[in-house]
């Protein structure tokens, strides 16, 4: 069923692709009924994204995105496990566990009476994760999803420059004597002689991390298309720019040089990765603070808030060290009297709230996400970009998260956008031309995965024929696949070449 989907689906995209300013964005034009049909829930997900709405109800805040999720977890649950959307993988084992353990250790610390609590807390930190599982199969709903959030943004912009202006909360303030909205945070003053911007969200940091998640993504979905990628990279920049806050900011200088390295590099993570590990453990060994101390003295704009900072990340760690097993739940954490609350980091609030489990379960689970989508040898050329994109993204995430906390509707997005990307390695790609084709092995029939015709193994020598009607089809096959995948006729050649070296190693083909 998923082979005839995906057929259907290169088809459509084959008769429409590239036209009007649609296709421009990056692939093909989907008509209502298929839109209707595969992504309509898709697109749902992503409007309550953007919905700052809230009911209280039986004393838990319900927000469209939470009843979205609460309607869709067990039957996406279902799916995952019963190998519906792919293989089981690691990521999704170290997610259920994380889940788990959330719900278990909420119940150890606030007891049974809170299970509601606890349940809705884990629909949002994983129910995230299943949506982006489910509802991103394939290369075309990843696009699909890019091109959506493009058009969202669009519509947003004019609004965001009103605030910045302003400071006016202008979706919120229209909807506040209706449901429960956002409203500006104490810490979300001016900075700079301008407001800083949170749009739909309860924070400007939370809009910043959404809009840099853009940057890579739109720089690799729109290659070749001059103009119109340097406008949604500049774009994404400016919105990006508008939280004003120093998390966003470093997320978007690690994807612009992510993306420097792989224009000029060609590549190399691994260089990369040895470049780093021996950059961190020279300033480890040079300085008599931790590079983590290093990162958020020195990345905020004023050094009031870094050494706040600081003293919220000591007294994380003491309570981490007290309450290693279950952490505290939702309880005041133990601090000075002139430390506030709050925690900027991601992964230090999971092990100061659910215990080291539960922040050592979905680190490897981020873990385990890029290094099952890296490790891929994808040929075709548009896919493999999609992949740099959004691992580039994904990347960041990884690092600001030890500066920043994410919550709410931003955080149910972190977790989706890592299982959208789990297509990379859950289902068919193009897989390497110069790896050994298991087909060549033995001497079974084989199907190319570049042609439509059934090969056989050719006991004979010399160069094969491909005139006549076999260069013809050959042509033709090489021809649809360029236009499902591929931009140029220099990528059609590539194909052709391809189809011709499989025919020279097996023996003519069908004449």
């Amino acid at each position: 069923m998923r082979a005839k989907r995906n057929e259907v689906s290169v088809v459509a995209a084959d008769q429409t692709r590239g036209k009007g300013w649609y296709g421009r964005l990056g692939g093909e034009r989907l008509s209502p009924i298929k839109v209707q049909k595969s992504r309509l829930p898709l697109m749902i997900f992503l409007l309550c994204l953007f919905m700052p709405f809230l009911r209280e109800v039986g004393g838990l805040a319900l927000t469209p995105t939470r009843l979205f999720l609460l309607a869709t977890m067990l039957p996406f649950l279902y799916k995952l496990v019963s190998g519906q959307i792919g293989r089981f993988t690691w990521v999704d084992g170290f997610m259920l566990l994380h889940g788990l353990w959330v719900f278990v250790a909420l119940i150890a610390v606030h007891g049974t009476e809170r299970i509601p609590f606890a349940g809705i807390t884990v629909v949002e930190l994983v129910g995230g994760y299943f949506a982006g599982r489910v509802l991103v199969r394939d290369a075309e709903d990843y696009r699909w999803f890019l091109r959506f959030i493009f058009v969202v943004l669009l519509c947003l912009a004019p609004l965001v420059l009103i605030e910045s202006l302003t400071g006016k909360l202008i979706i919120p303030d229209f909807f506040r004597g209706i449901f429960d909205t956002p409203t500006r945070d104490r810490s979300a003053r001016g900075r700079m002689g301008m407001e800083r911007v949170q749009m739909v969200f309860d924070h400007p940091i939370l809009w910043g991390l959404f809009c840099v998640t853009m940057l890579a993504n739109f720089v690799m979905l729109l290659h070749g298309r001059g103009v119109l990628r340097w406008f949604a990279a500049i774009f994404v920049l400016w919105l990006t720019m508008t939280s004003l806050s120093s998390g966003p900011l470093l997320a978007c200088f690690l994807s612009l040089f992510l993306l420097a390295w792989n224009w000029i590099m060609k590549g190399r993570w691994k260089l990369l990765i040895i470049l780093s590990i021996i950059l961190y453990v020279g300033v480890d060994m040079a300085s008599n603070r931790t590079p983590v101390t290093i990162l958020i003295s020195n990345l905020t704009f004023n050094s009031l808030s870094a050494w706040t900072r600081i003293a919220q990340f000591d007294a994380g760690m003491e309570s981490v060290r007290n309450n290693p097993l279950f952490g505290i739940g939702f309880n005041e954490m133990p601090r000075p009297s002139w430390v506030n609350a709050s925690i900027d980091n991601f992964w230090l609030v999971s092990a100061v709230r659910y215990g080291v489990i539960a922040v050592v379960s979905v680190m490897l689970a981020f873990i385990s996400h890029l290094w099952l989508a890296s490790r891929l040898t994808i040929s075709n050329l548009d896919t493999n970009r999609l992949r740099i994109g959004h691992l580039i993204a994904f990347s960041t995430h990884f690092f600001v998260l030890a500066t920043v906390h994410v919550w709410s509707a931003v955080g149910v997005f972190i977790m989706f956008y890592m299982g959208a990307g789990a297509w990379l390695y859950t289902s068919q790609l193009d897989i390497d031309p110069d790896m050994p084709d298991p087909e060549e092995e033995g001497p079974q029939q084989a199907t190319s995965p570049y042609s439509r015709f059934v090969q056989t193994p050719n006991p004979g020598r010399g160069r094969p024929d491909l005139g006549g009607a076999a260069r013809a089809d050959a042509l033709q096959t090489a021809r649809g696949l360029s236009s499902s995948y591929s931009r140029g006729w220099n990528e059609t050649q590539e194909r052709l070449g391809l189809v011709r070296r499989r025919a020279a190693k097996q023996g003519p083909g069908r004449k």
